[in-house]
């Protein structure tokens, strides 16, 4: 009985946190919801005179666009697979060639992954300019950052007993990492990989918009000239994208994890 009467005091303390805390941040943002919500009924109503009836008539350019942010997450991703692999082994535990190094990687995917997207754009903006390079860049970084850390979060997990044994026998480092490391953690390794291009997918219409290129340029220039119903069609197409890329890469990890 103790236990439950605990539990309900507990649990009274963190809802009423969570009120205060709701309170504060409305306060502080100077949040009104009492108007935000008599005025939904406007604001629908003004949607759907903006928005509607929604225009598919660039839906080609629209879809040359889509295939495009496609293929910036993918190169994206593959660079940051790549790089991310090199950097988890010099990161891991069972892996790194000496602490100073390992120190180094680790600041550096840090620095990557811990920057959101659109900082990123705009740092290198200056550099690199508008255009599809840089929005390919972006993603390449940011994937790096996320994958190098959960890469040498699962070569961390690798069986310690097997590479034990290829040192005993007198394997060299990369005999150790290519017959003892890879095949052990490469579903592992396979499944992160989709999950980045995932998430490259989701986050590459805001990419595009600071950036430049695929879609989410195109989804700007409408915004720029209120073009609505052109700008509503173009989400849908990236909404639909990602049903798509989360339902498949969904597939291809149950697959490959069973």
């Amino acid at each position: 009985m103790n236990y439950f009467r605990k539990k309900r005091i507990i649990d009274g303390f963190v809802l009423v946190a969570v009120i205060l805390f709701f309170i504060l941040g409305s306060k502080l943002l100077d949040m009104e919801w009492l108007k935000i919500f008599w005025g939904f009924g406007n604001a629908l109503n003004r949607f759907t005179v903006d928005y509607l009836p929604i225009d598919f008539s660039e839906f080609s350019k629209q879809l040359d666009e889509l295939g495009k942010t496609v293929l910036l997450a993918l190169a994206g991703s593959a660079t940051g697979m790549i790089l991310g692999l090199m950097s988890a082994l010099a990161i891991s535990v069972k892996t790194t060639p000496n602490s100073a190094v390992k120190i180094l990687v680790r600041i550096v995917a840090s620095v990557c992954r811990n920057i959101p997207e659109g900082i990123w754009a705009i740092i290198l903006l200056l550099g690199f300019w508008f255009g599809d390079f840089l929005a390919y860049m972006v993603m390449s970084i940011t994937s790096y950052g996320f994958l190098a850390r959960v890469f040498a979060e699962t070569i961390d997990e690798a069986d310690s007993n097997t590479l034990e044994a290829l040192e005993a026998v007198g394997a060299s480092y990369w005999q150790i990492v290519m017959h003892g490391v890879i095949p052990e953690t490469l579903p592992s390794l396979i499944s992160w990989a989709l999950y980045s291009v995932e998430n490259n997918i989701r986050s590459a219409t805001i990419v595009g918009m600071l950036a430049g290129g695929g879609i989410g340029y195109l989804i700007g220039v409408y915004k720029g000239y209120f073009k609505f119903p052109l700008m509503l069609s173009a989400i849908l197409m990236v909404a639909a994208l990602v049903i798509l890329t989360d339902y498949v890469t969904t597939f291809i990890r149950r697959r490959i994890m069973s």
